[in-house]
């Protein structure tokens, strides 16, 4: 089955409701994601996505479609598309860096190798653990009242975990805020709390002290990304676990968070960590270690939240306080049927051959705002 062509795309879909994050990342009202379309001689079509947001990423949308269209994209026109692994590595030594870039290739690489075997991608990763998985709906930074507003009204349709995005209001704030939830919600949900590097290292252990004793669960990366010691010695002082998301990028950032013994849960995400390769080394280093990991996502649409729901079906540690597949609920529209997967605050799993998503093409060109072929 070799690779004919591939076609980039830049689309954009607003928000339903604009996304308030920490002082670092501001407000979004747009998603923007680079899709690829990978087809081949059998008439067989693989799909990819990938998230640039800067700055979480050090990814931008320009970046990813120039590496894609002007290097990798050449580099696997004629390749077998199931040659998985000698196609990342290939990918690695034809260009630096562009995780993003690489990783929507390998989607659309294991979308191919699935569809061409008749077989789900998690048939491919070592068959699924689980059927279902719990999800985890976002709280914008806001208030303890505007948060149960939200709360009650998922909780009708399901939900009963929450991440409450922090990182933009005073630490004191924020304190007060898990105590109104943990007052209201004793028992009742998971909560987490994930405040985007926007803290300093007092700003986190002032946190960390404030809601002992709280129903939090887990609090993500409470300070910045490069501050791996701080993150340490936020962990040492915490009785929460600590989550690493922007610090776990790459492979080698996974084994200096576990060899430090920094954190206790790695935020695992299919776009920023390079597509299911690379995310699932990253996934084995945390076994090995003998931590968990959050399915989590960034504002993105259906084909990174069903490639990162086949590697959540077959990885062992989960957290057991929620994952993030409801990323497509918070959009406008969606080019894919992702969302059937999702109900009862559950995200489902499927037997389908490849990624498990259907691409409808005439919304891919309803929101495309560029496009490259490259053949």
């Amino acid at each position: 089955m070799r690779i004919t062509k591939i076609t980039g795309i830049h689309i954009s879909i607003p928000l339903s409701v604009p996304y308030k994050l920490s002082r670092v990342y501001g407000t979004v009202t747009d998603a923007h994601a680079v899709v690829v379309r990978v087809e081949t001689d059998s008439g067989l079509v693989g799909y990819g996505e990938a998230d640039p947001h800067p700055p979480f990423t050090a990814d931008t949308v320009p970046g990813t479609l120039e590496a894609i269209r002007d290097h990798l994209a050449p580099s696997l026109l004629g390749a077998d598309a199931c040659e998985i692994n000698r196609l990342e590595g290939e990918m690695d030594a034809c260009l630096d860096g562009h995780l993003m870039a690489k990783g929507t290739l390998d989607m659309a690489l294991f979308d191919l190798t699935g569809k061409s075997h008749g077989i789900p991608v998690h048939a491919l990763l070592g068959g699924k653990m689980r059927d279902e998985i719990l999800l985890s709906f976002p709280l914008g930074s806001s208030t303890a009242a505007d948060d149960m507003q939200i709360i009650e009204e998922r909780r009708k349709s399901g939900f009963r975990s929450f991440m409450a995005k922090m990182g933009r209001n005073p630490v004191n704030a924020e304190i007060e805020r898990v105590a109104g939830l943990s007052d209201r919600y004793a028992n009742e949900i998971h909560l987490v709390a994930d405040a985007n590097q926007g803290w300093t290292r007092d700003e986190g252990e002032a946190f960390v002290k404030g809601a002992r004793g709280s129903i939090l669960e887990l609090v993500e990366q409470p300070v910045a990304a490069d501050d791996v010691e701080g993150l340490k010695r936020i962990r040492e002082k915490s009785s929460i676990a600590i989550s690493a998301d922007e610090s776990v990028v790459t492979e080698e950032d996974a084994l200096r968070l576990a060899c430090m013994e920094a954190v206790d849960v790695f935020s695992v995400k299919a776009s920023k960590n390079g597509g299911l390769t690379k995310a699932r080394r990253i996934v084995a280093i945390a076994d090995a270690a003998g931590l968990q990991y959050r399915m989590n996502s960034m504002l993105e649409f259906g084909i990174t939240q069903a490639a990162l729901l086949q590697l959540g079906a077959v990885s062992k540690a989960l957290i057991p306080s929620g994952h993030a597949y409801m990323s497509t609920l918070r959009m406008a529209d969606d080019f894919t049927d992702f969302r059937g997967r999702l109900g009862d605050g559950y995200a489902r799993i499927t037997d389908t051959p490849g990624l498990g998503v259907t691409v409808h093409e005439e919304k891919l060109s309803q929101y495309a705002l560029e496009s490259f072929v490259v053949q």
